[in-house]
């Protein structure tokens, strides 16, 4: 898993639930790990790997951190730490001035560290790992992986098995596993329902039995975005094409408005994807020339 800088790490905010931040001017570490101190004798036996955050639990209510670290808190267990975070509501006067001294970050949040320590894992593995699942159902159109996304009940799913139709390929449905590699995206299926299509009114089926293994992939690059959304969201709808960031990539998106007949739907999406997908062959033409 690649670091995640510090700085990246404090613009989730609302995530952290961040009350206050220190941040010295030079301070530009990273983090890989996360550190969790239960208080006394346990931080003698914790060495931190280098490239870590440690979590600290809320102060003791006699004061402890105020004035000077808790008798408990071995000076090693400060070694290799890039960022402090504390479950607390403020930052105070002595963290300020170690957070100065050792130029190290510092930010306080109002969740106990048990939360707090949980939603760093989660971050972490996002941006780190570059991997985040999303729901929705991913097919490929021409070579192109296409993403369809929108509420529970839309019409993903029989978008999706309208498209199959056209000769296109079938990859997930409902929890789509989506992982950053270099400047691109790819997406499967998640490990406990790859394989298996939801259709209302039938209940889950194995996608095999129901397309066929010559319709299926294990796995596309995911080259566009498609957000369907209800009637009266059609206002809402952007014009042209736009972009959306996922993990850390930035990939071409569109909202098509949502239909009780799925093949208007299908219609529309293969009509945004297809000069995308002519653009596609132009640069692959190009490249193959050079």
């Amino acid at each position: 898993m690649r670091p995640v800088t510090v700085k990246e790490i404090l613009t989730y905010g609302e995530r952290l639930g961040i009350t206050e931040i220190v941040e010295p001017s030079g301070a530009l570490g990273s983090v890989r790990y996360l550190l969790r101190y239960a208080g006394g004798e346990s931080g003698y036996a914790m060495t931190p790997f280098p490239h870590s955050m440690l979590i600290i639990p809320p102060a003791a209510t006699d004061g402890a951190y105020e004035n000077g670290w808790d008798r408990s808190v071995p000076p090693s267990l400060l070694r290799n730490i890039t960022c402090l975070a504390l479950s607390a509501q403020r930052i105070t006067g002595f963290l300020r001035q170690f957070s100065e001294r050792a130029e190290t970050p510092i930010f306080s949040s109002c969740y106990d560290d048990s939360l707090l320590h949980s939603r760093l894992i989660g971050l972490l593995r996002e941006r780190g790992e570059r991997q985040v699942m999303v729901h929705g159902v991913l097919v490929q159109i021409w070579g192109l992986g296409v993403l369809l996304l929108g509420e529970s009940g839309i019409g993903k799913t029989a978008c999706g098995l309208a498209l199959m139709g056209k000769g296109n390929r079938w990859v997930a449905d409902d929890a789509v596993v989506l992982e950053g590699r270099g400047d691109a995206v790819y997406g499967r299926g998640h490990q406990r329902t790859g394989g298996w299509i939801a259709l209302r009114g039938r209940g889950v089926l194995r996608a095999a039995d129901l397309l066929g293994t010559a319709r299926l992939l294990q796995e596309t690059r995911v080259d566009a975005l498609v957000r369907l959304v209800r009637g009266f969201e059609r206002n809402a709808v952007r014009e042209g094409e736009s972009f959306q960031e996922i993990v850390g990539v930035s990939l071409s998106s569109r909202d098509l408005a949502a239909d009780v007949d799925p093949r208007r739907v299908a219609e529309r999406v293969t009509g945004y994807i297809r000069p995308l997908s002519v653009k596609s062959a132009e640069n692959i033409v190009q490249r193959t020339e050079c």
